[in-house]
């Protein structure tokens, strides 16, 4: 049997909200990941395409901590990827 997926995308999303990350439309985020099957999965493809949905991330002030996005990222087991990919989505220019 399959493991059951337990762990909880708000403590993932508070996580990465105080390392910095500032998400703009959160509430639309947090319904697509709430309605996934794979939160992890539905996250990540909202940070590459969310941005149609008036969803953004963004490194406000350069204040983002690489190293707690780190942790929270190994922590909440996401893709090796996903965490390369926000990195590029903070680091670009709207």
């Amino acid at each position: 049997m399959g493991k059951l997926d337990t762990d909880s995308f708000d403590e993932f999303l508070e996580s990465i909200k105080q390392a910095g990350v500032v998400i703009f439309n959160e509430a639309a985020l947090r319904e697509r990941m709430a309605e996934a099957h794979n939160w992890r999965f539905a996250f990540t493809t909202m940070v590459v395409s969310g941005h149609r949905a008036g969803i953004f991330f963004e490194d406000r002030d350069q204040r983002v901590n690489k190293k707690k996005i780190h942790r929270a990222f190994a922590k909440f087991k996401l893709p090796k990827n996903s965490e390369a990919i926000l990195a590029t989505t903070l680091n670009s220019v709207h």
